[in-house]
């Protein structure tokens, strides 16, 4: 069940110095909110930094899994009475993520940016802020669309923004942000490793992160505005992206601390399993099991299904769940996988932000497209071995899986569905960023709910659902800022698609769309 009793990571009880509030809408009252006049006023930028590079897994089960994981169909509910896999919205578990985001990690960045931001001192730390905090509003855009971006910190209420204007300026912020940081100035503050959880305060791999981050922005809206976003996806290659796994941008997790994730999810609350689309991919692109398979997945012993020569997924979108729910492939419990794992010590697992492999798929992607130069299908080989590297396979078995993989032949469209198929494979647990691609491209192939969907969710039968709603608390204390087409309850629907989701899924033909390329 829903553990709404977590434990906080023990490496951030330290950082509650009065940012952490709770609040009654994403902006009122803001810079009152973010003052304690009890609390210490300027906490080590590391403490503070801490907690900001966290705040995306705060409640990963009603933030993530519960949506986009169900989504991407990556996993599949085993919990009666679990409703948004059949597209129901529940407003209690939604507005954990809005509120993580607005009152506890936006809040605290703009604390570290109010005590320390006109400081020379601080500069590369603002910069390395910057380029979190991009990371951060694109994770959030990707889930609601328009937002209170431009005027968002002062004001009691301020308007909502549209998606293109807030993209055009999160490249902006990200070129400069790269351009600034200065990583041979030794009079910049240098953060302990141990307080910078992503790179161990590596700013050169802050950099490729920042233009690995520009460059998946620039995919993402690839077909609604492709003269933008060949020059932004151009630059960022150009200006380094991802070199290898040691950039992987991960969140670790500590063995006494934080405690919401797949181990639990699957393994002791027995809440999801397996998607059945995901485990049908697994034999679905060679002849062979794909070697990434029994390193992720596995029967509980317990299940009648132990030993089986194949792994099956459940289904996805059960109104009334088979009784046999819980016996099919579930998290490996026995796993070398190094997100589901940790470091074997201290850390416990890792959550993804951002994965080498879907980097190079990114750039496997823009070569399709004719915006920079390479093969595209050896790129797309060359984004299978690093996903195979990073979760632990045997180079030779890699290499023989990767044999058998087709070239990218045919259409462009059909080109770009082996590729976007093969990446949504290596870019799991993401489920976030493979929710992304399916709206923005509609593949690789997923299914509508088994069962239909539900008569209480905003999503028309037949359709797949293309947002989260905005939570309830926005329409009782902001409606009027909301967009015009969406500030009511029955306008805010989420079947609605974002900007760059231009086409929709029902428009396939023989497998294939017509707006891509």
């Amino acid at each position: 069940m829903l553990n709404f009793k977590k434990k906080i990571m023990k490496k951030v009880l330290m950082l509650l110095t009065g940012v952490f509030f709770i609040a009654v809408s994403c902006t009122e009252n803001f810079e009152e909110m973010n003052t304690n006049r009890n609390a210490v006023t300027a906490p080590q930028p590391g403490q503070l930094f801490n907690r900001i590079v966290t705040t995306p897994v705060f409640d990963y089960q009603r933030n993530v899994n519960l949506y986009a994981d169900f989504y991407a169909q990556y996993w599949a509910n085993t919990v009666s009475g679990f409703e948004s896999g059949r597209y129901e919205y529940v407003d209690g578990w939604a507005f954990t993520g809005w509120n993580a985001f607005f009152v506890d990690g936006l809040a605290n960045i703009k604390s570290l940016q109010r005590i320390y931001g006109d400081d020379p001192f601080y500069n590369n730390l603002m910069q390395v802020l910057e380029i979190w905090e991009v990371s951060e509003w694109a994770r959030m855009l990707a889930y609601y669309g328009d937002l209170p971006y431009f005027e968002n910190g002062f004001a009691s209420k301020v308007p909502y923004n549209s998606e293109r204007d807030i993209y055009y300026d999160l490249f902006d912020r990200l070129n400069n942000a790269v351009n600034a940081i200065n990583s041979n100035d030794a009079n910049q503050f240098i953060m302990p490793s141990a307080d910078d959880l992503i790179y161990g305060w590596d700013l050169e791999k802050w950099k490729r992160f920042g233009n690995s981050m520009r460059l998946r922005l620039a995919m993402r809206i690839s077909n609604v505005d492709p003269g933008k976003a060949q020059t932004e996806a151009a630059a960022a290659i150009n200006a380094g992206v991802m070199q290898s796994n040691d950039d992987v941008a991960h969140i670790p997790a500590w063995v006494n601390g934080f405690y919401d994730y797949l181990r639990n999810m699957a393994i002791f609350w027995d809440n999801i399993r397996c998607s059945k689309t995901f485990t049908d991919m697994m034999y679905s692109q060679t002849s062979m099991e794909d070697p990434r398979a029994r390193i992720w997945f596995n029967y509980k012993e317990s299940s009648p299904m132990f030993g089986s020569e194949t792994l099956e997924g459940v289904e996805n979108g059960y109104n009334i769940l088979p009784a046999d729910a819980n016996d099919f492939a579930t998290m490996n419990e026995s796993t070398t996988y190094i997100g589901f794992t940790g470091n074997d010590a201290e850390i416990d697992h890792y959550q993804p932000v951002m994965l080498y492999a879907e980097v190079i798929f990114l750039q496997a992607e823009a070569a399709l497209r004719g915006w920079t130069g390479g093969d595209p299908t050896s790129i797309m080989q060359d984004g299978i071995r690093a996903s195979m590297e990073f979760v632990g396979v045997e180079p030779a078995a890699a290499t023989a899986y990767i044999n058998e993989i087709p070239a990218l032949s045919g259409s462009n469209e059909a080109q770009l569905k082996q590729l976007i198929t093969q990446k949504y494979i290596a870019n799991f647990p993401n489920g976030r960023e493979a929710w992304v691609d399916f709206r923005r491209t509609d593949y690789p192939d997923l299914t509508l709910p088994i069962e239909g969907v539900s008569s209480a969710a905003t999503v028309a039968a037949g359709t797949y659902v293309k947002r989260v709603r905005y939570p309830d608390n926005a329409f009782n204390t902001e409606a009027d800022m909301l967009p015009a087409d969406q500030n009511t309850i029955d306008t805010n629907r989420m079947d609605n698609r974002l900007w760059w989701d231009i086409a929709d899924t029902k428009t396939k033909s023989n497998g294939l769309m017509n707006s891509n390329f």
